[in-house]
């Protein structure tokens, strides 16, 4: 053989010998993952970042770890995940509150939500109802906005506090339907449905989750509900487009993102992952302890679309009630 080709034979083995005995890139994921959760732990974000922490990291094959980052109504966690490497190691629980912030503190506000988060999942959807004492002589959606305009700035309706979001479902009411009722905020959703059953305000919104144990014991009466449809747990309650009350169709929502500029292959994997999670029996489960039900769409574009039109809503009813937050 000429030793040249020798040679050259040689080095190709050896060069492919090395090539086999050296370590691959890691696949993704090769370390724990984080989730944010913008709020203090018990909530219910936590609780759903808990609910398929366990169950995506039996997916991926990696621990992944809830890590609560409370304050400036969801600010500073969702501003830390903005900042976080976009490698996919870092993401978070976004819900309501990731589309209102922008509105209500436009100048504070440090991230762009559309331009500097990538959307993963969509987790769950919960409605949100409009409830009413019971001694209070309202029994339809339309009653009360007869009442409140026979008497305006009379009939009290509660909120979770200034900014909250049934704080603005009340809002969004009242420019729907014309009518005036007197915002009352209280410091978060139970103690607004603790005085409606008081007799203290005449009605409120907020979500089953909050009111569940007042409406079994028949001390709230639920009067209209803002799903797309009736909800199996209270089919007697009639949607607000049954109602005859456009545009209130409504409902809270938590989703999944990562830092904007994680690669494609990356979102991919988590996405398809989150459609494993979101079928599991013990995840469906725990949310729906919280009141929260899977969507039938879960894609990070369904993810995607609810944030551009929550974006545009509740920018229009900020400027619209003229609600303004130091």
């Amino acid at each position: 053989m000429n030793p040249r080709n020798t040679l050259a034979a040689l080095l190709a083995a050896g060069l492919t010998a090395a090539t086999l005995a050296a370590p691959a890139h890691a696949a993704y994921p090769d370390r724990p993952i984080k989730i944010v959760v913008p709020y203090v732990a018990g909530g219910s974000s936590d609780v759903i970042a808990r609910a398929i922490s366990d169950e995506l990291g039996a997916v991926l094959g990696q621990s992944v770890v809830v890590e609560n980052r409370a304050g400036a109504g969801s600010m500073i966690g969702t501003g830390y995940v903005a900042n976080e490497a976009a490698d996919g190691y870092t993401l978070l629980i976004a819900d309501v509150p990731f589309t209102i912030v922008p509105a209500l503190y436009r100048e504070r506000v440090k991230y762009d939500v559309q331009k500097d988060f990538a959307p993963i999942a969509l987790l769950g959807v919960a409605p949100t109802y409009l409830f009413v004492n019971p001694s209070f002589p309202v029994k339809t959606a339309p009653e009360l906005v007869k009442a409140a305009k026979d008497r305006p700035g009379t009939i009290s309706i509660g909120s979770g506090g200034n900014g909250a979001l049934t704080h603005l479902m009340a809002e969004l009411f009242m420019i729907n339907t014309g009518s005036q009722l007197v915002h009352v905020p209280y410091k978060g959703a139970g103690a607004a449905v603790n005085d409606l059953a008081a007799g203290q305000i005449q009605t409120s919104f907020t979500t089953m989750a909050s009111a569940s144990a007042l409406y079994q014991a028949k001390r709230l009466r639920p009067i209209a509900v803002s799903s797309p449809q009736r909800q199996k747990d209270t089919p007697d309650v009639p949607t607000f487009q049954e109602a005859g009350i456009p545009n209130m169709t409504v409902e809270s929502w938590w989703g999944l993102v990562a830092p904007a500029g994680v690669n494609k292959q990356t979102l991919d994997t988590l996405s398809q992952a989150m459609t494993k999670v979101m079928q599991a029996t013990r995840v469906k489960a725990r949310m729906s302890a919280v009141g929260v039900t899977a969507p039938a769409d879960t894609s990070p574009r369904a993810l995607e679309n609810l944030v551009k039109v929550d974006l545009a809503r509740w920018k229009g009813v900020v400027e619209r009630a003229n609600i303004k937050l130091e």
